[in-house]
């Protein structure tokens, strides 16, 4: 989508402060691009870019490739940015394009080293731990083809949920059934002009058995209405999980544990510790509130981060390999709990009112 200069840019400031509820935001992200470590950060509000900055460090030593600031003149790197010095040259004039970014402009210019950088953001894989409904349709994507179906199913049958096969069944839907269906009207009169509207569900497959616990056959459900909570959820964010271990991208995950058995969650986790599995160095990053993960078995000091409310409202974001008397063996779990880190909620007594 082209940027207009009238459009808004998404933007929510922290609205529990007076100095802060009007102010900007700034973020910043340090990634590798062929062994190239680039920093590249922006500050905005929902109308404007106040300042943004690339660096890029080769060989232990950053170097500035470009900086915006809105009360200066660009500076672009004349050896290392050549694309930005094109474009300041050609007399660009980000004043007039406050609401957008530098880099979109040297990707649309052609530039390798911006179109590098925004590649490299399209890894990004996002979930939703909690509203993974929205993932069912990438998984049924997958399971139109037999590679990537076999790996679903492969992965699905690791997690000792009954499951032995997976299967797409698409049916058509009657004309009495779209009549009955809460739809505008319109909407209705074209699937009956359509004639071609298809129902399609996943049904799982589970071994059945008689009164001797004897094996007799296959008896398949449908996974949105007879599995689990915990079984939907699992399937459906499988997908994206594979993808992001074949491609060696980066998937962000917010409550993992959401609706998993602790078994569960650690089981995927270890998918990205398992170099047999994670060839390409995925990364997985994940908010959870499931304290048994705290084992340094699991992860180092370094990876774990811990965000704790302050009395005034703000978060703070702090890792765990910050504490000086913190040991790589420690049970990290327990101390937590004691609120040797900090970041656990001080509870207060409830009481009923005297009417």
């Amino acid at each position: 989508k082209t940027i207009q200069s009238t459009d808004k840019l998404p933007h929510y400031p922290f609205k529990l402060n007076s100095e802060t509820e009007d102010s900007s935001s700034s973020f910043e992200i340090v990634f590798f691009i062929d062994e190239i470590k680039y920093r590249y950060g922006f500050e905005i509000d929902n109308t404007t870019v106040y300042s943004e900055w690339l660096f890029a460090d080769e060989k232990g030593k950053e170097a500035k490739l470009f900086y915006r600031d809105i009360d200066k003149d660009l500076y672009v790197n004349e050896k290392k940015f050549q694309e930005g010095l094109q474009l300041k040259k050609s007399g660009l004039q980000l004043k007039k394009i406050k609401n957008q970014l530098f880099i979109w402009k040297c990707d649309s210019a052609g530039g390798e080293v911006s179109q590098s950088i925004l590649k490299w953001f399209k890894r990004l894989n996002l979930i939703d731990g909690v509203d993974h409904d929205q993932y069912i349709d990438y998984a049924m994507e997958q399971m139109d083809n037999h590679v990537s179906k076999q790996n679903l199913i492969n992965l699905v049958k690791t997690a000792d949920i009954g499951i032995e096969n997976l299967t797409v069944v698409k049916e058509d839907v009657s004309k009495d059934a779209i009549e009955k269906m809460l739809l505008p009207e319109e909407l209705k009169q074209w699937m009956l002009k359509d004639g071609n509207i298809k129902d399609i569900s996943l049904k799982t497959h589970h071994k059945k058995y008689d009164e001797n616990n004897n094996e007799i056959g296959i008896t398949t459900f449908e996974l949105n209405k007879e599995e689990s909570k915990g079984t939907q959820k699992f399937f459906k964010i499988s997908a994206p999980i594979l993808n992001t271990l074949k491609e060696g991208k980066i998937l962000i995950i917010d409550e993992l544990d959401a609706s998993l058995h602790p078994m569960l969650t650690k089981h995927l986790i270890k998918l990205f510790h398992n170099k047999e599995v994670n060839s390409k160095n995925a990364q997985l990053i994940f908010a959870t509130h499931d304290t048994n993960l705290l084992h340094h078995s699991i992860f180092r000091r370094d990876q774990i981060w811990l965000t704790e409310k302050d009395l005034y409202g703000a978060t703070n974001l702090y890792s765990l390999a910050e504490f000086k008397n913190v040991r790589k063996e420690e049970d990290f779990e327990k101390y937590y709990i004691q609120g040797k880190y900090g970041a656990v909620p001080y509870l207060n007594d409830f009481r009923f009112e005297d009417i």
